[in-house]
Protein backbone atom coordinates (compact mmCIF):
# COMPACT_ATOMS: atom_id res chain seq x y z
CA UNK A 1 0.00 0.00 0.00
CA UNK A 2 2.85 2.15 -0.91
CA UNK A 3 1.87 5.38 -2.41
CA UNK A 4 2.79 8.66 -4.38
CA UNK A 5 3.23 11.41 -1.76
CA UNK A 6 0.60 14.17 -2.27
CA UNK A 7 0.97 15.80 0.76
CA UNK A 8 3.93 15.25 3.83
CA UNK A 9 2.79 14.09 7.20
CA UNK A 10 4.02 16.12 10.15
CA UNK A 11 3.96 15.83 13.68
CA UNK A 12 3.98 13.85 16.57
CA UNK A 13 3.54 10.06 16.25
CA UNK A 14 0.42 9.85 17.98
CA UNK A 15 -2.34 11.39 16.47
CA UNK A 16 -5.48 11.43 18.84
CA UNK A 17 -6.85 14.50 19.93
CA UNK A 18 -9.10 14.77 22.74
CA UNK A 19 -10.71 11.92 25.20
CA UNK A 20 -12.85 9.22 23.78
CA UNK A 21 -14.78 8.23 26.79
CA UNK A 22 -15.90 4.34 26.70
CA UNK A 23 -19.59 3.68 27.77
CA UNK A 24 -21.14 1.26 29.58
CA UNK A 25 -22.24 -2.22 27.74
CA UNK A 26 -20.81 -3.30 24.94
CA UNK A 27 -18.07 -0.65 24.17
CA UNK A 28 -14.84 -2.63 24.94
CA UNK A 29 -13.95 -5.32 22.65
CA UNK A 30 -11.21 -7.17 20.90
CA UNK A 31 -12.89 -6.59 17.50
CA UNK A 32 -12.56 -4.49 15.17
CA UNK A 33 -15.17 -2.21 13.59
CA UNK A 34 -18.86 -2.07 14.42
CA UNK A 35 -22.03 -2.50 12.59
CA UNK A 36 -24.99 -0.06 12.34
CA UNK A 37 -26.49 -1.46 15.91
CA UNK A 38 -23.11 -0.79 17.96
CA UNK A 39 -22.02 -4.23 18.39
CA UNK A 40 -19.30 -4.80 18.07
CA UNK A 41 -18.09 -6.88 14.95
CA UNK A 42 -14.97 -9.10 16.16
CA UNK A 43 -14.17 -10.79 13.13
CA UNK A 44 -14.78 -7.31 10.36
CA UNK A 45 -10.71 -6.47 11.08
CA UNK A 46 -9.57 -9.61 10.06
CA UNK A 47 -8.07 -9.79 6.49
CA UNK A 48 -9.91 -10.68 3.46
CA UNK A 49 -7.05 -12.27 1.74
CA UNK A 50 -4.21 -12.59 3.89
CA UNK A 51 -5.07 -13.61 7.31
CA UNK A 52 -2.31 -16.14 8.46
CA UNK A 53 -3.78 -19.25 9.77
CA UNK A 54 -1.62 -21.01 12.72
CA UNK A 55 -1.66 -24.11 14.36
CA UNK A 56 0.45 -24.67 17.92
CA UNK A 57 3.24 -26.66 16.18
CA UNK A 58 3.33 -24.53 12.33
CA UNK A 59 2.11 -20.74 12.42
CA UNK A 60 1.47 -18.22 9.73
CA UNK A 61 -0.40 -20.40 6.68
CA UNK A 62 -2.60 -17.48 4.48
CA UNK A 63 -6.00 -18.08 4.45
CA UNK A 64 -6.18 -17.06 0.60
CA UNK A 65 -4.60 -16.55 -2.06
CA UNK A 66 -1.08 -17.84 -3.03
CA UNK A 67 1.19 -18.99 -0.60
CA UNK A 68 4.71 -19.55 -2.04
CA UNK A 69 6.12 -23.45 -1.44
CA UNK A 70 9.38 -22.84 -0.97
CA UNK A 71 12.37 -20.46 0.14
CA UNK A 72 13.11 -19.61 -3.69
CA UNK A 73 9.71 -18.20 -4.10
CA UNK A 74 10.60 -15.52 -1.60
CA UNK A 75 14.12 -15.05 -3.11
CA UNK A 76 15.28 -15.16 0.87
CA UNK A 77 18.68 -17.17 1.09
CA UNK A 78 18.29 -19.07 4.45
CA UNK A 79 20.88 -21.28 6.79
CA UNK A 80 20.28 -22.91 10.18
CA UNK A 81 23.66 -21.99 11.15
CA UNK A 82 22.56 -19.80 14.25
CA UNK A 83 20.47 -22.10 15.44
CA UNK A 84 22.18 -25.73 17.47
CA UNK A 85 20.55 -28.76 16.24
CA UNK A 86 18.42 -30.17 19.29
CA UNK A 87 16.92 -33.91 19.73
CA UNK A 88 13.51 -34.51 21.13
CA UNK A 89 13.90 -35.67 24.68
CA UNK A 90 12.16 -38.30 26.26
CA UNK A 91 12.77 -36.67 30.15
CA UNK A 92 9.21 -35.68 31.40
CA UNK A 93 8.77 -32.30 31.30
CA UNK A 94 9.16 -30.21 34.95
CA UNK A 95 5.92 -29.93 36.58
CA UNK A 96 4.05 -26.05 35.40
CA UNK A 97 4.78 -23.50 38.46
CA UNK A 98 0.84 -22.86 38.23
CA UNK A 99 -0.33 -20.80 41.08
CA UNK A 100 -2.73 -21.53 43.34
CA UNK A 101 -5.75 -20.31 42.24
CA UNK A 102 -7.94 -17.37 43.62
CA UNK A 103 -10.80 -18.61 42.25
CA UNK A 104 -13.17 -21.02 41.16
CA UNK A 105 -13.92 -21.76 37.19
CA UNK A 106 -17.08 -20.03 36.27
CA UNK A 107 -19.57 -22.65 35.16
CA UNK A 108 -20.90 -20.48 32.40
CA UNK A 109 -17.15 -20.34 30.57
CA UNK A 110 -17.06 -23.81 29.41
CA UNK A 111 -13.89 -25.42 28.19
CA UNK A 112 -12.36 -21.90 28.96
CA UNK A 113 -13.02 -21.86 32.75
CA UNK A 114 -9.46 -22.57 33.59
CA UNK A 115 -7.62 -20.40 31.43
CA UNK A 116 -9.93 -17.75 33.49
CA UNK A 117 -8.91 -18.72 36.43
CA UNK A 118 -5.30 -18.16 35.03
CA UNK A 119 -5.86 -14.83 34.22
CA UNK A 120 -7.29 -14.04 37.58
CA UNK A 121 -4.38 -15.51 39.06
CA UNK A 122 -1.97 -13.17 36.93
CA UNK A 123 -4.35 -10.01 38.20
CA UNK A 124 -3.98 -11.10 41.50
CA UNK A 125 -0.53 -10.62 41.45
CA UNK A 126 -0.40 -7.43 39.57
CA UNK A 127 -3.02 -5.04 39.94
CA UNK A 128 -1.33 -3.29 42.26
CA UNK A 129 1.48 -2.69 40.03
CA UNK A 130 -1.03 -1.74 37.42
CA UNK A 131 -3.40 0.51 39.21
CA UNK A 132 -0.89 1.54 41.62
CA UNK A 133 -3.33 0.39 44.64
CA UNK A 134 -6.34 -1.83 45.47
CA UNK A 135 -6.70 -5.44 44.58
CA UNK A 136 -8.06 -7.18 41.68
CA UNK A 137 -11.82 -7.90 41.93
CA UNK A 138 -12.68 -10.96 40.78
CA UNK A 139 -15.84 -10.94 38.53
CA UNK A 140 -18.96 -12.40 39.28
CA UNK A 141 -19.04 -16.36 38.60
CA UNK A 142 -22.36 -16.02 36.54
CA UNK A 143 -20.65 -12.69 34.62
CA UNK A 144 -18.16 -14.59 32.13
CA UNK A 145 -19.91 -16.07 29.73
CA UNK A 146 -19.30 -18.20 26.93
CA UNK A 147 -22.70 -17.57 25.01
CA UNK A 148 -23.36 -20.56 22.27
CA UNK A 149 -26.45 -21.16 20.25
CA UNK A 150 -28.08 -23.24 23.53
CA UNK A 151 -27.55 -20.12 25.65
CA UNK A 152 -31.02 -19.39 27.19
CA UNK A 153 -30.39 -16.57 29.65
CA UNK A 154 -27.64 -14.46 29.69
CA UNK A 155 -26.83 -12.06 32.19
CA UNK A 156 -28.11 -8.16 32.04
CA UNK A 157 -26.54 -4.83 31.42
CA UNK A 158 -27.99 -1.48 33.17
CA UNK A 159 -31.54 -3.49 33.27
CA UNK A 160 -31.44 -4.43 29.41
CA UNK A 161 -30.97 -8.38 28.81
CA UNK A 162 -28.01 -9.24 26.46
CA UNK A 163 -29.00 -11.94 23.58
CA UNK A 164 -26.87 -14.33 22.14
CA UNK A 165 -27.23 -12.34 18.64
CA UNK A 166 -25.44 -9.37 20.61
CA UNK A 167 -22.39 -11.51 21.24
CA UNK A 168 -22.74 -13.83 17.64
CA UNK A 169 -18.99 -13.47 16.07
CA UNK A 170 -18.14 -10.94 18.98
CA UNK A 171 -16.18 -10.97 22.52
CA UNK A 172 -16.75 -8.01 24.71
CA UNK A 173 -16.07 -6.85 28.17
CA UNK A 174 -18.59 -4.41 29.73
CA UNK A 175 -19.19 -1.98 32.94
CA UNK A 176 -22.76 -2.65 34.23
CA UNK A 177 -24.59 -1.38 37.37
CA UNK A 178 -25.09 -5.52 38.00
CA UNK A 179 -21.46 -5.81 37.93
CA UNK A 180 -18.68 -6.06 35.26
CA UNK A 181 -19.62 -8.89 32.41
CA UNK A 182 -17.28 -10.63 30.10
CA UNK A 183 -18.82 -12.39 27.30
CA UNK A 184 -17.72 -14.04 23.84
CA UNK A 185 -18.85 -16.36 20.77
CA UNK A 186 -18.01 -19.80 21.73
CA UNK A 187 -19.70 -21.69 18.78
CA UNK A 188 -18.21 -19.46 16.02
CA UNK A 189 -15.43 -16.94 17.13
CA UNK A 190 -13.84 -19.14 19.75
CA UNK A 191 -14.24 -22.42 17.34
CA UNK A 192 -12.56 -20.06 14.36
CA UNK A 193 -10.06 -18.89 16.45
CA UNK A 194 -9.27 -22.42 17.96
CA UNK A 195 -9.22 -23.73 14.26
CA UNK A 196 -6.48 -21.09 12.85
CA UNK A 197 -4.62 -20.47 16.28
CA UNK A 198 -4.92 -23.62 18.97
CA UNK A 199 -5.68 -22.50 22.78
CA UNK A 200 -3.54 -19.68 21.61
CA UNK A 201 -5.99 -17.57 19.40
CA UNK A 202 -9.20 -17.77 22.60
CA UNK A 203 -6.29 -17.05 25.41
CA UNK A 204 -5.32 -14.40 23.92
CA UNK A 205 -9.01 -12.87 23.37
CA UNK A 206 -9.63 -13.77 26.80
CA UNK A 207 -6.18 -12.21 28.30
CA UNK A 208 -7.38 -9.09 25.93
CA UNK A 209 -11.00 -8.92 27.76
CA UNK A 210 -9.76 -9.64 31.35
CA UNK A 211 -7.24 -6.96 30.96
CA UNK A 212 -10.48 -4.49 29.94
CA UNK A 213 -12.12 -5.78 33.58
CA UNK A 214 -8.67 -4.25 35.69
CA UNK A 215 -8.58 -1.23 33.40
CA UNK A 216 -12.48 -0.37 34.79
CA UNK A 217 -11.12 -1.56 37.99
CA UNK A 218 -8.01 0.64 38.07
CA UNK A 219 -10.05 3.67 36.76
CA UNK A 220 -8.37 3.82 33.05
CA UNK A 221 -12.02 4.29 31.65
CA UNK A 222 -11.93 8.19 30.68
CA UNK A 223 -9.17 7.46 27.49
CA UNK A 224 -8.88 7.29 24.00
CA UNK A 225 -10.77 4.13 22.84
CA UNK A 226 -7.73 3.21 20.80
CA UNK A 227 -5.52 3.74 23.88
CA UNK A 228 -7.87 1.72 26.00
CA UNK A 229 -7.56 -0.94 23.26
CA UNK A 230 -3.99 -1.29 23.02
CA UNK A 231 -3.28 -1.21 26.77
CA UNK A 232 -5.54 -4.22 26.89
CA UNK A 233 -3.54 -5.81 24.29
CA UNK A 234 -0.54 -5.22 26.19
CA UNK A 235 -1.54 -6.38 29.51
CA UNK A 236 -2.54 -9.83 27.23
CA UNK A 237 1.17 -9.81 26.40
CA UNK A 238 2.05 -9.46 30.05
CA UNK A 239 -0.18 -12.06 30.75
CA UNK A 240 1.65 -14.12 28.31
CA UNK A 241 5.05 -13.57 29.99
CA UNK A 242 3.48 -14.69 33.25
CA UNK A 243 2.33 -17.29 31.89
CA UNK A 244 5.39 -18.38 29.98
CA UNK A 245 7.71 -18.25 33.54
CA UNK A 246 5.65 -20.76 34.58
CA UNK A 247 5.63 -23.27 31.86
CA UNK A 248 1.49 -22.63 31.69
CA UNK A 249 -0.15 -23.32 28.35
CA UNK A 250 -0.06 -22.14 25.16
CA UNK A 251 3.03 -19.95 26.27
CA UNK A 252 4.90 -22.60 27.38
CA UNK A 253 6.14 -23.09 24.08
CA UNK A 254 8.04 -20.98 21.69
CA UNK A 255 5.34 -22.08 19.32
CA UNK A 256 2.41 -20.37 21.27
CA UNK A 257 4.11 -16.76 20.86
CA UNK A 258 4.28 -17.47 16.96
CA UNK A 259 0.43 -17.92 17.10
CA UNK A 260 -0.03 -14.75 18.99
CA UNK A 261 1.42 -12.49 16.61
CA UNK A 262 -1.09 -13.84 13.96
CA UNK A 263 -3.72 -14.02 16.39
CA UNK A 264 -3.80 -9.89 17.36
CA UNK A 265 -2.60 -8.91 13.85
CA UNK A 266 -5.70 -10.96 12.61
CA UNK A 267 -7.95 -8.20 14.89
CA UNK A 268 -6.86 -5.29 12.94
CA UNK A 269 -9.12 -2.33 12.00
CA UNK A 270 -9.60 -2.22 8.31
CA UNK A 271 -6.48 -0.24 6.71
CA UNK A 272 -7.67 3.61 6.08
CA UNK A 273 -9.84 3.58 9.92
CA UNK A 274 -8.78 6.46 11.74
CA UNK A 275 -7.61 6.27 14.98
CA UNK A 276 -9.15 8.73 16.77
CA UNK A 277 -12.56 7.14 15.43
CA UNK A 278 -14.37 5.93 18.65
CA UNK A 279 -14.49 1.93 18.10
CA UNK A 280 -10.82 2.02 16.66
CA UNK A 281 -8.58 -0.56 18.26
CA UNK A 282 -5.52 -0.31 16.05
CA UNK A 283 -3.25 -1.73 13.01
CA UNK A 284 -2.51 -5.24 13.48
CA UNK A 285 1.24 -3.95 13.71
CA UNK A 286 0.16 -1.27 16.50
CA UNK A 287 -1.73 -4.46 17.94
CA UNK A 288 1.01 -6.60 18.11
CA UNK A 289 4.03 -4.13 19.13
CA UNK A 290 1.16 -3.30 22.18
CA UNK A 291 0.96 -7.15 22.84
CA UNK A 292 5.36 -7.53 22.68
CA UNK A 293 5.58 -4.03 24.40
CA UNK A 294 3.61 -6.04 27.75
CA UNK A 295 5.53 -9.34 26.75
CA UNK A 296 8.84 -7.38 27.18
CA UNK A 297 8.09 -4.81 29.98
CA UNK A 298 5.04 -5.87 31.99
CA UNK A 299 2.17 -4.63 33.35
CA UNK A 300 4.02 -1.25 34.80
CA UNK A 301 4.78 -0.22 31.14
CA UNK A 302 1.24 -1.40 30.06
CA UNK A 303 -0.13 1.48 32.59
CA UNK A 304 1.96 3.98 31.29
CA UNK A 305 0.25 3.69 28.05
CA UNK A 306 -1.93 7.12 28.49
CA UNK A 307 0.88 9.52 29.50
CA UNK A 308 3.29 8.11 26.47
CA UNK A 309 3.56 9.20 22.43
CA UNK A 310 2.66 5.75 21.32
CA UNK A 311 4.11 5.24 17.38
CA UNK A 312 0.50 4.98 15.97
CA UNK A 313 0.37 3.75 12.61
CA UNK A 314 -3.53 3.60 11.90
CA UNK A 315 -4.36 6.47 9.56
CA UNK A 316 -7.16 7.08 6.81
CA UNK A 317 -6.27 7.39 3.27
CA UNK A 318 -4.87 10.59 2.01
CA UNK A 319 -7.01 11.02 -0.94
CA UNK A 320 -10.30 9.61 -2.82
CA UNK A 321 -8.22 7.24 -5.44
CA UNK A 322 -5.85 5.35 -2.77
CA UNK A 323 -8.34 4.60 -0.98
CA UNK A 324 -10.12 2.75 -4.29
CA UNK A 325 -6.92 1.20 -4.70
CA UNK A 326 -5.90 0.41 -1.01
CA UNK A 327 -2.81 2.32 -1.66
CA UNK A 328 -1.57 -0.44 -3.20
CA UNK A 329 0.46 0.63 -6.76
CA UNK A 330 1.14 -1.68 -9.36
CA UNK A 331 3.69 -3.88 -8.87
CA UNK A 332 6.84 -1.87 -11.31
CA UNK A 333 5.60 1.21 -10.27
CA UNK A 334 6.34 0.30 -6.71
CA UNK A 335 10.46 -1.39 -7.52
CA UNK A 336 10.75 2.34 -9.89
CA UNK A 337 9.50 4.57 -6.40
CA UNK A 338 11.47 2.53 -3.25
CA UNK A 339 14.05 1.29 -5.06
CA UNK A 340 16.31 5.21 -4.71
CA UNK A 341 14.68 5.61 -1.51
CA UNK A 342 16.46 2.59 0.15
CA UNK A 343 19.55 3.65 -1.88
CA UNK A 344 19.67 6.88 -0.30
CA UNK A 345 19.03 5.40 2.74
CA UNK A 346 21.59 2.94 2.75
CA UNK A 347 23.87 5.44 1.34
CA UNK A 348 23.57 7.87 4.23
CA UNK A 349 24.50 4.84 6.24
CA UNK A 350 27.72 3.35 3.90
CA UNK A 351 30.52 6.13 2.55
CA UNK A 352 31.23 3.52 -0.36
CA UNK A 353 27.55 2.66 -0.80
CA UNK A 354 26.67 1.70 -4.56
CA UNK A 355 23.20 2.19 -5.85
CA UNK A 356 21.77 -1.15 -5.82
CA UNK A 357 19.34 -1.51 -9.02
CA UNK A 358 15.80 -3.81 -8.88
CA UNK A 359 14.29 -4.62 -11.48
CA UNK A 360 11.09 -6.37 -11.88
CA UNK A 361 12.80 -9.92 -13.04
CA UNK A 362 14.50 -9.49 -9.66
CA UNK A 363 11.92 -9.98 -7.76
CA UNK A 364 9.42 -11.69 -9.42
CA UNK A 365 9.18 -14.58 -6.71
CA UNK A 366 7.22 -12.01 -4.85
CA UNK A 367 4.50 -11.15 -7.54
CA UNK A 368 2.40 -13.87 -5.45
CA UNK A 369 2.32 -11.59 -2.50
CA UNK A 370 2.44 -8.44 -4.01
CA UNK A 371 -1.63 -9.49 -5.09
CA UNK A 372 -2.28 -11.18 -2.04
CA UNK A 373 -0.92 -9.42 0.72
CA UNK A 374 -0.68 -5.69 -0.64
CA UNK A 375 2.46 -3.85 -2.55
CA UNK A 376 4.18 -3.73 0.89
CA UNK A 377 4.98 -6.77 0.48
CA UNK A 378 6.89 -6.46 -2.12
CA UNK A 379 8.24 -3.33 -0.56
CA UNK A 380 9.19 -5.70 2.81
CA UNK A 381 10.95 -7.80 0.33
CA UNK A 382 13.44 -4.83 -0.81
CA UNK A 383 13.96 -3.64 2.81
CA UNK A 384 15.42 -7.53 3.49
CA UNK A 385 17.50 -7.44 0.42
CA UNK A 386 19.08 -3.48 1.03
CA UNK A 387 19.75 -4.68 4.43
CA UNK A 388 21.35 -7.81 3.41
CA UNK A 389 23.79 -5.63 0.97
CA UNK A 390 24.16 -3.25 4.26
CA UNK A 391 25.21 -6.26 5.70
CA UNK A 392 28.13 -7.60 3.66
CA UNK A 393 29.44 -4.17 2.96
CA UNK A 394 30.11 -4.02 6.26
CA UNK A 395 31.96 -7.58 7.11
CA UNK A 396 28.68 -8.43 8.86
CA UNK A 397 26.77 -12.02 9.21
CA UNK A 398 24.51 -11.83 5.90
CA UNK A 399 23.13 -15.69 6.19
CA UNK A 400 21.04 -17.48 9.08
CA UNK A 401 18.58 -16.64 11.24
CA UNK A 402 20.47 -13.68 13.30
CA UNK A 403 21.22 -12.04 10.30
CA UNK A 404 17.44 -12.06 8.84
CA UNK A 405 16.58 -10.40 12.41
CA UNK A 406 18.98 -7.64 11.97
CA UNK A 407 17.58 -7.44 8.43
CA UNK A 408 14.74 -6.90 9.63
CA UNK A 409 15.33 -4.32 12.00
CA UNK A 410 16.39 -2.62 10.13
CA UNK A 411 13.57 -2.81 7.34
CA UNK A 412 11.50 -1.61 10.00
CA UNK A 413 14.05 1.67 10.51
CA UNK A 414 13.83 2.28 6.82
CA UNK A 415 9.80 2.28 6.83
CA UNK A 416 9.87 5.03 9.37
CA UNK A 417 10.15 8.14 7.58
CA UNK A 418 7.97 7.41 5.45
CA UNK A 419 5.10 7.27 8.00
CA UNK A 420 6.47 10.19 10.57
CA UNK A 421 8.06 12.55 8.62
CA UNK A 422 12.16 12.75 8.95
CA UNK A 423 13.31 16.00 7.78
CA UNK A 424 16.51 14.68 6.98
CA UNK A 425 15.88 11.24 5.17
CA UNK A 426 11.85 11.34 4.17
CA UNK A 427 11.44 11.55 0.42
CA UNK A 428 9.08 13.97 -1.08
CA UNK A 429 7.50 11.37 -3.45
CA UNK A 430 6.76 8.31 -1.05
CA UNK A 431 4.82 7.42 2.04
CA UNK A 432 3.22 4.48 3.14
CA UNK A 433 -0.12 3.65 3.06
CA UNK A 434 -2.62 2.59 5.29
CA UNK A 435 -1.93 -0.80 6.21
CA UNK A 436 1.68 -1.30 5.02
CA UNK A 437 3.22 -2.12 8.10
CA UNK A 438 0.23 -4.58 8.61
CA UNK A 439 1.41 -5.91 5.32
CA UNK A 440 5.28 -6.28 7.10
CA UNK A 441 4.17 -8.02 9.85
CA UNK A 442 1.97 -10.63 7.45
CA UNK A 443 4.99 -10.82 5.30
CA UNK A 444 7.64 -11.62 7.67
CA UNK A 445 4.48 -14.27 8.73
CA UNK A 446 4.53 -15.80 5.38
CA UNK A 447 8.23 -15.82 4.85
CA UNK A 448 8.43 -18.18 8.37
CA UNK A 449 6.26 -20.15 6.80
CA UNK A 450 7.58 -20.61 4.31
CA UNK A 451 10.97 -21.60 5.65
CA UNK A 452 9.41 -23.19 8.35
CA UNK A 453 11.92 -26.34 8.15
CA UNK A 454 14.47 -24.03 8.67
CA UNK A 455 13.23 -21.50 10.99
CA UNK A 456 12.26 -22.84 13.97
CA UNK A 457 9.62 -22.44 16.46
CA UNK A 458 9.24 -18.75 18.05
CA UNK A 459 11.31 -17.16 15.11
CA UNK A 460 8.12 -15.41 14.05
CA UNK A 461 7.64 -14.08 17.53
CA UNK A 462 11.29 -12.44 17.27
CA UNK A 463 11.21 -11.37 13.51
CA UNK A 464 8.22 -9.38 14.24
CA UNK A 465 9.67 -7.81 17.58
CA UNK A 466 12.70 -6.69 15.01
CA UNK A 467 10.86 -5.05 13.03
CA UNK A 468 8.76 -2.94 15.18
CA UNK A 469 12.35 -2.31 17.60
CA UNK A 470 13.83 -0.83 14.35
CA UNK A 471 10.65 1.01 13.42
CA UNK A 472 10.65 2.42 16.89
CA UNK A 473 14.03 3.33 17.64
CA UNK A 474 15.95 3.42 14.40
CA UNK A 475 19.22 2.26 13.09
CA UNK A 476 20.93 2.69 16.16
CA UNK A 477 18.84 0.05 17.69
CA UNK A 478 19.52 -2.75 15.31
CA UNK A 479 23.76 -2.88 15.41
CA UNK A 480 25.10 -6.34 16.42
Amino acid sequence: MISRIRAKRRGSPNPLVGALAIVAALAASCSAVTGGDGVVDARAGLPTTTAPQTTETSPGAGRDGATPTSSDDLDIPLTTQDRPTTTESTDQAPPADVPEPVTTPPPSAGAWGEVVVLIESFWDENFTQFAGSGSFEPLDRDRIVAVSDQTRDLPACDLANISARDVEDNAFAAVCPEGQLVVWDDDDLFAELFDQYGVTGPTVVLAHEMGHAAQFQAGFINNPTLILEQQADCVAGAYAAWAAERSIAPFDTAAGLDAAVGATVSFRDHPGSSAADSQAHGSGFDRVRAFQDGFDRGVGYCAQYPELSLPITEFPFSTFEEAQSGGNLPFNDLISLVSPYLNSVYADLNDDWQAMELSAGDLDGWRNAHRSIGDNATGTAMGLMFAKRHQVLNNLPSEGEGALLQQACLTGAAFAPLVFFDERISPDNLSLSPGDMDEAVLTMIRIVETNQDRLGDGFLFEAVAALRTGFTEGFDSCDP
